[in-house]
């Protein structure tokens, strides 16, 4: 048998050539629990993509567009593409030469943070094999953002006074609660919790009022000192939960 030297040094140079890169496409969209798509200046959200196996980042940013359809969201089929072309997503292109255990971390809304959290998932991502069909790789972020319009923080209040607390209450993209929408007040329960100079008292139950779309209620403020305020909105059909923290001060 005889042994040609130049075909063993071509077989060579070509198994040490590196594999080439296949230009994967991927589409990720977040939706809120029971509600619409986070993007946008409302409610953008961080996007990070690694590899699962090394920890190399493979792409970072964030979601932008519209909350998208309601009645495609709220009422579509079951199992369609609850996007359209306007909803919110973030779109990166991946060159990878073999498949790949991506770990994608979404973390949002980023304009609301005392409502953001955060959501992982794994999945393989094969060379050349696009994740853009239907809404792409979709994940979910549950809460309420809940915001305290008033008191503002460490206020000074007399004693004897009554402090009107006013809290606004939303889905986490943003999407407003009202009486006879989507996302109905009824099934909202706002609570105030409030501690006086370290001292726990009875929870204070917030009303929904249609005019303004917030939830209030009246604090009395019969001793002096620090008043610290807790508020809590539980969504019991979407088990979705918001919490917000301010503080006053009477004298």
């Amino acid at each position: 048998m005889r042994f040609f030297p130049g075909l063993a040094t071509c077989a060579a140079i070509l198994l040490a050539q590196p594999a080439m890169a296949d230009p994967t496409d991927v589409e990720v969209r977040v939706i809120a629990r029971g509600a619409k798509f986070l993007g946008g200046y409302a409610a953008p959200v961080l996007i990070v993509m690694t590899d699962a196996d090394t920890g190399e980042t493979l792409a970072r940013g964030t979601t932008s567009g519209t909350t998208g359809d309601t009645q495609r969201i709220m009422g579509g089929e079951k199992g369609a593409a609850k996007s359209d072309a306007g909803s919110a997503v973030f779109r990166t292109r991946l060159d990878i030469d073999r498949p790949r255990r991506v770990t994608l971390q979404v973390t949002g809304p980023l304009s609301q943070p005392q409502a953001t959290t955060t959501a992982t998932s794994t999945q393989w991502v094969l060379p050349g094999r696009h994740l853009t069909a239907g809404d792409g790789w979709l994940m979910e972020l549950p809460g309420l953002i809940v915001d305290i319009a008033d008191p503002i923080a460490y206020r000074w209040v007399g004693k004897g006074e009554t402090v009107q607390l006013r809290v606004g209450v939303t889905m986490l993209c943003g999407c407003t609660i009202s009486e006879g929408g989507p996302w109905r007040a009824g099934d909202t329960e706002v609570e105030a919790h409030v501690t006086v100079n370290g001292v726990a008292s009875q929870p204070v139950t917030l009303r929904f009022d249609a005019k303004s779309g917030t939830y209030g209620a009246a604090v009395p403020a019969t001793v002096s000192g620090l008043y610290e305020v807790e508020v809590r909105a539980w969504m019991a059909p979407t088990n979705n939960a918001g919490v917000a923290r301010t503080a006053f001060f009477v004298r």
